[in-house]
């Protein structure tokens, strides 16, 4: 592994420079970015009063995400990985700040935030491939499952405290949001900076584009049971998509002011965190296809249960029992995938699940756009509820888990897809 004789005389990942740079980095991004991401359906709806606009505007940002996932793997295997995230950084900075001062000044519309979010979105796929590749050149192998912890903890307390500032200075200025997504892009390019030398360097012959974009799929293709969980999981992705905007709209609707939605969006995170430390002691002692039955089963009444809750709190609570139930079902596939993916195709693997993850989200934002136009906010939260009841029905077996379970070499890339998550 490259850098990692660097890394061990470093010694603990406290010490360790670059990790630290890294990890303070992608955690201020990820702050701004939750920051923005509570204060964007906030200011549709006060643009346009429509829930329609709203899950449109909210599709384009996270479409845009999914679609650079699959070309973010072979560009981050191609290029040097410190160069792809300055690139990266420096752009989401100009965007968020150019957006930023469109609604200063009140030039804001619908058709901008989408040109924003697009963009945004193109940008964003490439640094998170990168930065997650660029753990494992910095971290000796020893410590890297900590520092795969560490990194996901950090982005839990940024989606935490994200919303909640986000909320607070929606509040105070529409725009002051959007000013802290640049400032923390311009951070966290700084940190990328102080790095150093090159994090990767480009050896030997590579395949084609197409051929590189095309081979993680047809592996994929193959593989049953990484196939059927990533389909679920992406199904899953489209409805949780779907209840978040509802959640976030209905609360909206009730006279909630921006503190208040953003404090309800950060207890989903408190949830995904909870999930997060409760996940390895689960995976220990309960069968895998047993903990994806139970917490869709869970996550299908709890979302249904939010058609008969009243105000902000108690969708808040149950949102955030939702977001503990996906991080405990998270690890199962993540297990699967590292197990049964060799270490040459993890980048090419990673780019198409990525792309399935985030595929599915803007159509379940949109598809709840147009439910909460036509439809009571209760209806639609069980709509959604039964979809996820479905869901369950469609899990594999036990068997499924343990047939070819050694088949490949293990691997240890990391907890997320390659394209990770936020805008």
């Amino acid at each position: 592994m490259r850098g990692s004789g660097e890394a061990g005389r470093e010694g603990s990942l406290r010490h360790n420079r670059r990790f630290q740079l890294l990890c303070a980095g992608q955690g201020l991004s990820m702050l701004g970015t939750g920051a923005s991401g509570i204060a964007l359906p906030l200011l549709v709806l006060r643009l346009t009063h429509s829930p329609l606009w709203t899950g449109a505007v909210e599709a384009a940002w996270t479409g845009a995400l999914a679609l650079a996932c699959l070309p973010a793997g072979p560009l981050v295997d191609r290029l040097d990985r410190r160069t792809v995230l300055l690139t990266c950084e420096t752009g989401r900075a100009l965007t968020s700040a150019a957006l930023a001062a469109v609604v200063l000044t009140g030039r804001a519309t619908p058709a901008l935030l989408l040109a924003a979010g697009v963009l945004l979105g193109f940008l964003t796929a490439p640094f998170n491939a990168a930065g997650l590749a660029s753990v494992r050149q910095v971290v000796p192998e020893h410590k890297l499952s900590t520092a795969l912890a560490v990194n996901q903890v950090r982005g839990q307390l940024a989606y935490l405290l994200g919303p909640l500032i986000g909320g607070l200075l929606f509040q105070a200025s529409p725009s002051a949001p959007f000013w802290l997504d640049a400032a923390s892009f311009v951070v966290s390019a700084a940190c990328v900076l102080a790095l150093g030398p090159a994090l990767y360097t480009p050896a030997g012959q590579h395949d084609g584009w197409w051929r590189s974009f095309t081979t993680g799929l047809r592996f994929l293709w193959r593989e049953r049971l990484l196939r059927q969980l990533t389909l679920l999981a992406s199904a899953q992705n489209f409805v949780l998509d779907g209840v978040y905007l509802a959640v976030v709209v209905s609360c909206a609707r009730q006279g909630a002011p921006g503190l208040s939605v953003g404090a309800l969006t950060a207890t989903s995170a408190v949830g995904a965190t909870a999930g997060v430390l409760l996940a390895p002691r689960v995976g220990e002692r309960v069968p895998p296809a047993r903990v994806l039955l139970v917490t869709e089963v869970v996550c299908a009444l709890l979302v249904g249960a939010m058609a008969l809750a009243d105000g902000a709190a108690p969708r808040a609570l149950l949102l955030a029992g939702c977001a503990l139930a996906v991080s405990v079902s998270g690890s199962v596939l993540t297990v699967a995938r590292l197990l049964r993916t060799p270490e040459r195709l993890q980048g090419r693997a990673n780019s198409v699940i990525g792309l399935l993850f985030m595929a599915t989200p803007p159509l379940g934002s949109a598809l709840a756009g147009a439910l909460l136009d036509s439809w009571p906010d209760a209806a639609v939260f069980l709509f959604f509820g039964a979809l996820l009841g479905l869901l369950a029905l469609a899990l594999p077996r036990g068997g499924a888990f343990a047939a070819g379970a050694g088949d490949a070499k293990p691997v240890g890339d990391g907890a997320e897809a390659v394209c990770g998550s936020g805008r």
